[in-house]
């Protein structure tokens, strides 16, 4: 998808959406629509027709420049052109290699 829509938007989730991100990261959205799956509501990124997540810290708006197959997989290199936060969201992070999904404190 990157590679058609020339597009990549970086989230980081907010605290209240803890288990969709795991169930999320366990899930493949190749058969599955995630957000209808684990009830993620969605908002249109401003200058994208991607959407994202409304609980959503931060969010990272960039276009594909170039990209290159590096082994197994593909190195995309992009342009940043917007950065959006929402203070009123707790950043999520993964703790322990992903055992652990939490906020910092």
């Amino acid at each position: 998808m990157v590679r058609k829509n020339k597009k990549v938007i970086i989230t980081v989730p907010g605290a209240e959406i803890a288990e969709a991100v795991i169930g999320c990261g366990s899930t493949t959205g190749r058969d599955t629509d995630k957000t209808a799956k684990f009830g993620i509501e969605l908002t249109e990124v401003y200058g994208s027709n991607i959407k994202i997540s409304v609980h959503s810290r931060t969010v990272i708006v960039c276009s594909l420049k170039e990209y290159h197959e590096v082994g197994d997989h593909y190195l995309y290199i992009c342009d940043v052109e917007q950065v959006y936060g929402n203070k009123d969201e707790e950043a999520l992070f993964a703790w322990d290699g992903y055992s652990e999904i939490r906020p910092a404190k």
